[in-house]
């Protein structure tokens, strides 16, 4: 089947990111090797993206349509499958990706998608287009969920993907050198506009409750050999410079992580590394932070959330915050720059606790840090305690975002967790140990400017009535 891979348009309210869309490259490429014809439309590339899906449907006449999508852009998703059917109405319209790992009602209640797929979609999709394409039952499909008279049915769970070497990229599905013309970035300050993603391992064995678990409890890992094939390829076809692993938590096998780092040395290449997703503070020794400063990491991030026990218990975290003063400050002092994710507003949460999670951040030698309003996402067991706790389950996930509040349930009322917020910013990074910090670790110093206006802008430090005039 003829299959058109969408990601939605760029939107205030969606997602603004420009990297490379992994997901659709991992479906496409699967694809492919299956003989369906197959086509991916970045829909963030465009300037007119109304006009170029309409000219590429017209052109293509695609059987079946995917939409990867976040849960922040849920209602971008939603309207873009509703233009899809008004252009092909004949094309199964299948969404994938983070949204999609549970509670199918809150996608098959559209009547523009036909279909989900739940958790890893590579074998799935293959097998749903080949099912379709006979004219047999989905139903004997695992690992989808459709809509059939009012009903929504869920298969069979579809079985993880254990060897993950056979799924190599096919990065002629898309126009590789375009993600080289933005600055967007999961990174803070990347060195280099000629950066790529990469995936090294999926799944996480810890049980975080406010985390999507698409990939499963499993982890699973490519061998570092073919990981450094990998990079060596995108080196030579492409000039990237810079990559960005966002595994889940790539270092948590650490001798298998030691030897990707050494088998960058040992083949002499050259490269700056960083980690954006978060890494556990909890997997790395002295002997990784040496082997990582020689491999060209330069950055990493670190999940710690919350530095109150009782909700890092709540939450089921299962990271030792104790740990976290040394082994922050010894990647400082080898000069790498340290970012860390912070949460605010867990359910039951008071001023208190986030108080203690703002001091203990400004406490740690970190160079950037990232507060979070908690966001209780679908098929997280965090939502699932945001709704005993009598919040009202919402289909709409427009408004989600890690900087507005979609939900409340701490102790605090809304504008102050929205105050603590600005707070916490201000405090990190409005001293002069922090600008010097950020100095000392950060490559591309020539963005630092743009990167301070930013941060001043979402601190808003001023009144209303003055920052209105600015």
């Amino acid at each position: 089947m003829k299959t058109l891979l969408l990601r939605p348009k760029a939107t205030p309210k969606g997602n603004m990111s420009k990297v490379m869309p992994l997901g659709l490259l991992a479906i496409g490429s699967v694809l492919k090797r299956a003989d369906h014809p197959v086509m991916i439309l970045d829909l963030r590339l465009s300037s007119d993206p109304d006009r170029d899906l309409a000219e590429v449907i017209a052109e293509y006449q695609p059987d079946a349509v995917g939409i990867g999508l976040m849960t922040i852009e849920s209602d971008d998703a939603f309207d873009l499958a509703k233009q899809v059917k008004e252009l092909a109405p004949q094309a199964h319209v299948i969404f994938g990706g983070p949204h999609c790992a549970h509670e199918p009602q809150f996608i098959l209640h559209d009547p523009h998608v036909d279909f989900m797929v739940v958790g890893e979609g590579e074998i799935t999709i293959v097998e749903l287009l080949d099912t379709l394409d006979r004219g047999g039952d989905v139903n004997e499909v695992p690992g989808i969920a459709y809509k059939k008279d009012e009903q929504y049915i869920t298969t069979s769970p579809r079985e993880a993907i254990e060897d993950l070497d056979t799924l190599y990229q096919e990065y002629d599905l898309l126009d590789v050198p375009r993600y080289f013309e933005f600055d967007c970035s999961h990174e803070y300050l990347p060195t280099s506009k000629r950066f790529m993603p990469l995936v090294t391992s999926r799944g996480c064995p810890f049980t975080c409750t406010y985390c999507h678990d698409i990939f499963g409890k499993s982890i699973r890992f490519r061998s570092p050999e073919v990981v450094l094939d990998e990079i060596e390829f995108l080196q030579k076809t492409y000039g990237v410079e810079e990559f960005h692993i966002v595994d889940d938590v790539f270092n948590i096998n650490m001798p298998r992580a030691n030897k990707v780092f050494d088998m960058i040395v040992e083949r002499g290449l050259q490269m700056k590394i960083s980690f954006p997703n978060g890494v556990r503070a909890d997997f790395i020794d002295e002997e990784m932070i040496k082997k990582m400063k020689a491999a060209g990491v330069y950055r990493l991030a670190l999940g710690i959330e919350t530095a109150s026990q009782r909700i890092q218990k709540m939450i089921s975290k299962s990271l030792d915050i104790t740990i976290l003063k040394d082994v922050v400050s010894k990647l400082s002092r080898a000069n790498i720059s340290v970012n860390g994710f912070f949460m605010l507003g867990f359910p039951g949460e008071t001023r208190e606790e986030m108080e203690e999670t703002i001091q203990f951040a400004c406490d740690l030698d970190l160079s950037t840090a990232l507060f979070s309003l908690v966001i209780p996402n679908p098929g997280t067991e965090l939502r699932s305690m945001v709704i005993e706790e009598g919040e009202e389950a919402n289909k709409s996930f427009g408004q989600y975002s890690i900087d507005a509040i979609s939900s409340n349930s701490s102790k605090v009322e809304t504008q102050e967790l929205v105050d603590m917020q600005k707070k916490a910013y201000r405090r990190f990074y409005f001293t002069p140990k922090r600008a010097w910090t950020i100095y000392k670790t950060t490559p591309a110093k020539g963005l630092l400017a743009k990167k301070f206006l930013t941060m001043l802008r979402m601190t808003n430090p001023w009144p209303t009535g003055l920052n209105s005039q600015s």
